[in-house]
């Protein structure tokens, strides 16, 4: 069993729950479900959250969960990290389990077999102007800078400029949908999937730093590039909105 320490000391077990790209197609009426049921369960605590990448990209483009995705990608500021991780407990009693917890800020819940990323982003002393979750970097004002907007018969934050995030995220077709796996994952992969989960649960804080150091520096050569493609589309007149 795995587990997570809260800031009042109690502390919150679960079991690991391996994840991975192609694991399945999202059913999107247990994740409207899911998802609705997460945010009562948010608003009552004060607890603020926005739709991240694909989410977002299926609210803004098919005002529905993209058809070819497979979970939910939310996006959670640092300052609340505390308070979501208060909420374990009242998330199991509603049916969500933890699936995964990096401990570089990436949460992941389940439930009727239908997952939430909610991934956790802290400032990056990297860079300027950026945040990261698990090493991936996203311009702050993204993360820090939110709107409305109507989804699933409710109202979901996302970010302000949003249509600018979709260009530096996706590139300049972002309307034109892409499916980026056919979901068919062999038996070897699912068990790499989990032993990767298992060793990254157990492994000690200095040997876990040199590894996801040296990856946090692949994700920011990928910021890097996001940022030069969107500068050169922005320069060529490309990009539509500021």
């Amino acid at each position: 069993m795995a587990s997570i320490k809260l800031s009042d000391g109690r502390v919150f077990k679960y079991k690991v729950y391996p994840l991975y790209l192609g694991i399945k197609k999202i059913d999107r009426e247990k994740a409207k479900e899911n998802l609705l049921l997460l945010k009562k369960i948010t608003d009552k605590a004060g607890l603020k959250f926005a739709l991240a990448f694909g989410t977002a990209l299926g609210a803004i483009r098919e005002h529905n969960f993209i058809e070819h995705d497979e979970d939910i990608d939310l996006w959670v500021h640092y300052s609340d990290r505390d308070l979501l991780l208060s909420l374990l407990f009242e998330l199991r009693e509603n049916g969500f389990e933890v699936a995964r917890w990096d401990r570089r800020g990436c949460l992941s819940i389940i439930r009727n077999k239908e997952y939430i990323d909610l991934a956790i982003y802290y400032p990056d002393d990297r860079a300027e102007a950026i945040m990261s979750c698990c090493g991936d970097p996203m311009p702050r004002k993204y993360i820090e800078h939110w709107v409305k907007i109507p989804f699933l018969g409710d109202k979901f934050y996302i970010a302000r400029d949003w249509e600018e995030m979709m260009e530096f995220r996706y590139g300049k077709d972002w309307r034109i949908p892409v499916a980026y796996t056919n979901y068919k994952v062999s038996f070897v992969q699912k068990k790499i999937a989990k032993l990767k989960e298992y060793v990254k649960n157990h492994l000690p804080s200095f040997a876990y730093n040199i590894i996801y150091n040296h990856l946090d520096k692949k994700c920011l050569d990928r910021y890097y590039y996001r940022l030069d493609r969107y500068n050169k589309l922005k320069n060529r007149g490309d990009v539509s909105h500021m």
